[in-house]
C-alpha cells in the first residue's frame, strides 16, 4: 500500500467518488452494454439494506476511491438462532492502482479490515459468486473455499405445459402480502439454514429495488391462506433465451402449491417466448428433486459461463459440510439475478 492512500471504512458523503469509480471499472468490464448504476440504486443496495452494509474503502489524497471491497448483510436462520451472512459483492480497483502492487493487491488490502470488523461484530460468513481473476487472488489470499460449482435447472419450452392442480388460486401481486411470515414460518420448519424470507426483506428485494423494474411477484392461495410464493423474470435468465424463477417460498410437503407455481411460471415462458425456463436451487434439496421430476434438466452453467460459490467463514459452526448440505438458496440469495 502506498503511503498516498488511507483504508477506512464508508462515511457518509463517499456515495459520489465510490460510483465513479465504480461506473468507471464496470464500464471497462462490461463494454457498451453497461449502464452506469445510480444514486438511487446504491443507496438501496447499502443504506436500505434491512440488515445494513459492509463497506471498506481506499482513498487517495485526492479523494478519489482507489479500490473498494463491500457487502450486503443478510440475516439467516439458524440452529445457532439468527445470524449475519454477508453476501460480498462490487468489489473493485481504479485502473490507475492496478499496476506495481507486489504481494498483495490493493484489492486484498483494502479486504483486510472489512474483513476484520465483520469478525469482531459476530458476521458468521462471507460468501459471493466471483469472477475468475477475484476467485484466483482469493484463494491466494483471502482463503476463500469453494463450496459449489453453480448448475442451472433447466425446463425446455418444447415439453408439455404443466398442469394446475385446482383448488389453488395463483395471482401476479404488486406488493409482498402482509401474511408472507405465516408462510416463511412454516416453510423454516422444513430448513437448518435459510435467508429470512419475512415480508420487509422481500418488499425491499424485489419491490423496491430501483434497478430491477422486471421481478413478478406471485402467490398461492388455498381457500385464501397463503400456501406459495414465487419471484419470476419472464423476460431474462443467466442462461440465454430464458425466464427465470428467482426465489422460492413454498413448504415440501405441498406439492400441490408447487405445481400451481410451476404452472404459472411456464405458462409466462410461454407468454414471454423464452426456449427455457431456468432455476438455481441447492441439489440435494427436496424442491430439486420435485422440479426434476417435472421436466427440470441439471445443466452445467460452464455451458455458457462458469458460476462458482465461495464462502468464508467465520463461526466454527458452519463448517463446509454443513454448508454444503444444509445450506438453502436460490438466485435471490445472490446479485446474480
Amino acid at each position: 500500500m502506498t503511503s498516498s492512500l488511507t483504508i477506512r471504512p464508508y462515511r457518509p458523503g463517499d456515495e459520489a467518488a465510490i460510483l465513479k469509480t465504480f461506473n468507471l471499472v464496470f464500464r471497462e468490464v462490461c463494454g457498451p452494454s453497461y449502464v452506469d448504476r445510480t444514486l438511487e440504486q446504491w443507496q438501496w443496495a447499502y443504506l436500505r439494506n434491512p440488515a445494513g452494509h459492509r463497506i471498506s474503502l481506499a482513498i487517495d489524497d485526492d479523494g478519489m476511491v482507489a479500490s473498494q471491497y463491500a457487502g450486503m448483510p443478510m440475516r439467516y436462520d439458524t440452529p445457532w438462532g439468527e445470524q449475519l451472512f454477508v453476501h460480498c459483492v462490487d468489489s473493485m480497483t481504479h485502473p490507475n492502482y492496478r499496476q506495481g502492487l507486489k504481494a498483495k493487491s490493493l484489492f486484498v488490502e483494502t479486504c483486510m479490515p472489512f474483513w476484520a470488523h465483520s469478525r469482531t461484530i459476530g458476521d458468521a460468513l462471507f460468501y459471493g459468486f466471483p469472477v475468475d481473476a477475484a476467485f484466483r487472488i482469493g484463494q491466494r489470499y483471502l482463503k476463500y473455499e469453494l463450496m459449489t460449482v453453480i448448475d442451472y435447472l433447466i425446463r425446455d419450452r418444447e415439453l408439455a405445459p404443466l398442469p394446475a392442480p385446482p383448488g389453488i388460486e395463483v395471482s401476479k401481486v404488486a406488493a409482498v402480502p402482509l401474511d408472507v411470515g405465516g408462510l416463511y414460518d412454516r416453510v423454516r420448519e422444513d430448513k437448518r439454514c435459510l435467508l429470512r424470507r419475512d415480508c420487509r426483506y422481500l418488499q425491499w428485494r424485489y419491490v423496491e429495488n430501483p434497478a430491477r423494474a422486471d421481478y413478478e411477484i406471485w402467490t398461492a392461495r388455498r381457500a385464501g391462506r397463503l400456501c406459495g410464493l414465487m419471484v419470476l423474470k419472464p423476460d431474462s435468465g443467466l442462461a440465454p433465451d430464458a425466464a427465470t424463477i428467482v426465489d422460492w417460498l413454498v413448504p415440501e410437503a405441498d406439492s400441490e402449491a408447487q405445481d400451481a407455481l410451476l404452472a404459472a411460471a411456464a405458462r409466462r415462458q410461454r407468454e414471454a417466448g423464452r426456449q427455457r425456463l431456468m432455476t438455481v436451487m441447492p441439489p440435494w434439496s427436496v424442491e430439486a428433486k420435485r422440479f426434476a421430476e417435472r421436466g427440470f434438466v441439471w445443466t452445467a452453467s460452464s455451458t455458457w459461463m462458469q458460476r462458482r460459490m465461495i464462502h468464508n467463514v467465520c463461526k466454527p459452526e458452519f463448517t463446509p459440510e454443513y454448508l454444503a448440505t444444509t445450506w438453502w438458496y436460490t438466485l435471490g440469495d445472490s446479485d446474480l439475478a
